[in-house]
């Protein structure tokens, strides 16, 4: 169904639950007494230190209206490894997107796509001190699935409606499951404080008819950690 922009332009929002450690040394006894930050947060692989929460959103617009909604949840395991949890809705608009032979007119078509994805990422901070440790290594697996109000079925005298494929179709409805295997990387790039640009390039490696992405699939977004 390639109808997704090769270029997505994505805002992120997201909220970090790590919090910062302020460590300092008390030498009068009666402060000293006192819980400190340090002592509040002795433990720097905590559970809520490990772990944090955002999404995605994105918007195209034209002759193929988008938006896609899609929170996620990850968590630092080994190292600099993430495993992240996303959720995905997206919705669409095509306009002329099917040519009805018997009524000859175009038709509008709109579709309601949900899903979700789990994906494996790895920071080089380990590895760099500098910059390149800045980058990270991305593999995630998505399944996303939608009704089409059209079967598709054979050619004329069969079937009377025509996708900008050359794909025939009857009035009715029809189950799509759409699995994706992206690999690829990004950067992430510190804007000062909390805040930092996070750029992303993916490759689909099941990349189908049905497949809402164009190879390679570029991510933009700005992120802000709490």
């Amino acid at each position: 169904m390639k109808r997704f922009l090769k270029t997505t332009i994505v805002f992120l929002i997201l909220s970090d639950l790590s919090l910062f450690t302020v460590l300092a040394q008390d030498t009068i006894p009666s402060l000293s007494s006192k819980p400190t930050l340090s002592s509040r947060y002795k433990n720097p692989d905590s559970f809520l230190r490990r772990l944090s929460v955002g999404g995605q959103v994105g918007f195209q617009f034209g002759t193929v209206t988008g938006i896609v909604i899609a929170p996620d949840i990850k968590i630092r395991t080994i190292d600099q490894l993430y495993v992240g949890l996303r959720l995905m809705y997206q919705y669409y608009y095509y306009r002329d997107w099917y040519w009805d032979k018997n009524a000859n007119e175009f038709l509008d078509y709109s579709s309601n796509v949900f899903g979700s994805g789990v994906y494996l990422r790895y920071y080089l901070r380990s590895l760099f001190s500098n910059f390149f440790g800045n980058f990270y290594a991305h593999v995630e697996y998505e399944y996303l699935f939608y009704t089409l109000p059209f079967v598709q079925t054979d050619p004329p005298p069969i079937g009377y409606i025509e996708d900008p494929y050359g794909n025939w179709y009857i009035p009715g409805s029809q189950y799509v499951g759409i699995n994706s295997i992206f690999v690829g990387g990004g950067y992430s790039q510190p804007l000062g404080g909390r805040a930092f640009l996070d750029f992303m390039i993916l490759f689909n490696l099941n990349d189908t008819y049905n497949s809402p992405y164009t190879n390679p699939i570029i991510r933009l977004g700005i992120g802000v950690g709490l």
